[in-house]
């Protein structure tokens, strides 16, 4: 759907907190019915309202959410953490799943790219939810990043200014 829209954002004052609470409030139930504990830890330094594409973002957070839930075996964990850095918001998702093999790390925003722990998963994807996940964080003017264990878990890392600048457009022309 972004790429269908040409990237475009639809920016606007959004409260940070009540956006993680929503989130909280959607992943608690399948937290519940996969065994696995889910905690949302939002910073007390957190600006109160940021500028985002909420729709856009919550696909984002969505998908990272969705693929640490499918990757973590009954009795693990998830974590969605929120702090401000200087003039961003970073948000973590943390799991204690599977894992990525260090070889696959540097392909896992390539579309279509599925890593080898498949085998692992509740349920089967397309390959398609990180690379969008990734030009949507870019067109935000931020940035995502990924950190993982085989059989330890992996995190999700994204920065994001506190006000959205650019477009999928403007970030696919500066090569970020």
């Amino acid at each position: 759907r972004f790429q269908a829209g040409a990237g475009r954002l639809e920016a606007r004052p959004m409260t940070l907190r009540g956006f993680l609470t929503q989130l909280e409030a959607t992943y608690e139930v399948l937290a519940l019915q996969r065994g696995i504990t889910f905690t949302v830890t939002a910073a007390p330094t957190l600006p109160d309202v940021v500028t985002r594409d909420s729709d856009r973002m919550h696909e984002v957070l969505a998908n990272l959410l969705s693929n640490a839930f499918k990757f973590t075996e009954q009795g693990g964990r998830v974590d969605l953490t929120a702090t401000a850095r200087r003039d961003t918001v970073q948000i973590e998702v943390r799991d204690t799943g599977a894992g990525i093999a260090p070889t696959q790390l540097q392909h896992i925003f390539d579309k279509f790219f599925q890593a080898d722990n498949q085998s692992s998963a509740a349920t089967k994807g397309s390959g398609l939810g990180l690379a969008i996940s990734k030009e949507i964080v870019e067109a935000h003017g931020g940035t995502i990043s990924v950190a993982s264990e085989l059989g330890v878990g992996t995190t999700f890392s994204i920065l994001v200014p506190f006000t959205a600048t650019g477009t999928a457009s403007d970030a696919s022309a500066s090569g970020a």
